[in-house]
């Protein structure tokens, strides 16, 4: 007969779980670490896709749609006006009103160049963010090179990994962290297309005082999706001079606040500016949430 002790027990018990998390944070190091650049930093490339749908003429796809609603925004106003005689309401001025529908007009059929180049902006405005760590400190800032440069390699290797142990949490809270930020750009990847596609209705809404509130509405969200990724350079830029120059505290600690950092970048750029959030929360604790309901804040 073979008696199991509580110890043997215990320490199978133990091993089972930092093999199966070694093995998981080991699949989302291979998977995820390539994605964050590509991710983070977009430029006028990603409204390619969307030429289609958008249309590349007053007469296909979502510019067909606003072209259409235009007259609808006629017969409207044409009816508000006409009634203003009997109820005595207050009414903007013809004049102001078709001038205002005819740069809608013009400025809706261009939303897809439009907001090719603010994206363009803000894409070079980041590199240039970029470059300047390059040029002061000889560093090439970018996700990559903060994994191969500022965090040790112990962080991706999965050689005697312990859950129970310090070096053990950094690991896992670095991989989960990176996923956070990989799933966080990701969302707002999908954002900035739908952003831009409803771009048409957003700008011929500015031509009521209705539907007014709905482009400012769609302008924030746009420029603080835009500007996160502004925010993400100066953010690896002040890491690397802080690792470079700062002894302060523990460089685990010091890692782990600058992950930190930068999964919280959104809910910064929305204090600034508002917009959506894109907060992805992957800690430990959240984990066993994403059954009762989801981990998005």
């Amino acid at each position: 007969m073979i008696y199991i002790s509580e110890i043997n027990i215990t320490s199978l018990l133990v091993y089972a779980i930092n093999n199966m998390l070694s093995n998981m944070l080991s699949s989302i190091n291979e998977n995820v670490l390539d994605l964050l650049d590509k991710l983070a930093f977009i430029n006028s490339d990603i409204t390619k896709s969307l030429t289609s749908v958008i249309g590349t003429h007053p007469y296909i796809g979502i510019n067909l749609i606003c072209n259409s609603l235009i007259y609808g925004f006629l017969i409207y106003y044409a009816i508000s006006f006409l009634l203003s005689h009997l109820t005595f309401s207050q009414v903007e001025n013809p004049i102001q009103f078709v001038f205002k529908l005819l740069l809608c007009a013009f400025a809706l059929n261009a939303s897809h160049m439009i907001c090719s180049g603010l994206i363009f902006i803000c894409s070079h405005i980041s590199s240039m963010i970029l470059d300047l760590g390059d040029f002061l400190f000889g560093y090439d800032i970018s996700f990559s090179s903060f994994i191969k440069d500022i965090l040790p390699n112990d962080y991706f290797t999965s050689n005697s990994f312990s859950l129970f142990s310090f070096d053990g949490l950094i690991k896992a809270t670095t991989s989960f962290g990176f996923l956070s930020l990989t799933i966080s750009y990701a969302i707002r990847y999908i954002l900035i297309k739908v952003l831009v596609i409803i771009a048409p209705f957003a700008i011929l809404s500015l031509s009521s005082s209705k539907t007014s509130p709905f482009f400012k509405s769609w302008l924030k969200n746009f420029i603080a999706t835009l500007f996160l990724q502004i925010f993400i350079s100066i953010i690896l830029l002040v890491c690397f001079i802080v690792d470079d120059r700062d002894k302060i505290l523990p460089s685990q600690i010091m890692h782990i606040g600058m992950i930190y950092t930068l999964i919280k970048a959104n809910s910064f750029m929305k204090e600034f500016l508002g917009g959506f959030s894109t907060d992805v929360n992957l800690s430990f604790p959240s984990i066993s949430s994403i059954f009762k309901g989801g981990v998005f804040k």
